[in-house]
């Protein structure tokens, strides 16, 4: 369970990549296929904004797919650190 824990987060990072690509074109598809035109944002000021939600439909995915792959990209980089760190500690202690 716990051998090879760098590659396991790796892998991991790659999964939750495509689960929030995935994720977001289904969302960001949604938004563009609704039948309403306009989407109403209430804030807690009082106002609203009405955003066309084909426009928040390509944001929703262009955003979903930077944040999924900037986060994939970090933790993917802490499963390399951790590979790294244990090829260092084992080529030290022979």
């Amino acid at each position: 369970m716990f051998s090879n824990i760098g590659g396991k987060i790796k892998m991991l990072a790659k999964v939750l990549f495509w689960i929030g690509v995935i994720g977001s074109v289904i969302i960001g598809g949604i938004f563009l296929i609704s039948p309403r035109g306009t989407a109403t944002f209430n804030y807690s000021y009082g106002y609203s904004t009405q955003v066309s939600t084909v426009l928040a439909g390509i944001i929703f995915i262009f955003l979903g797919f930077l944040l999924s792959w900037i986060s994939s990209m970090l933790l993917y980089g802490f499963g390399q650190l951790i590979e790294n760190s244990d090829a260092i500690r084992e080529n030290t202690s022979k």
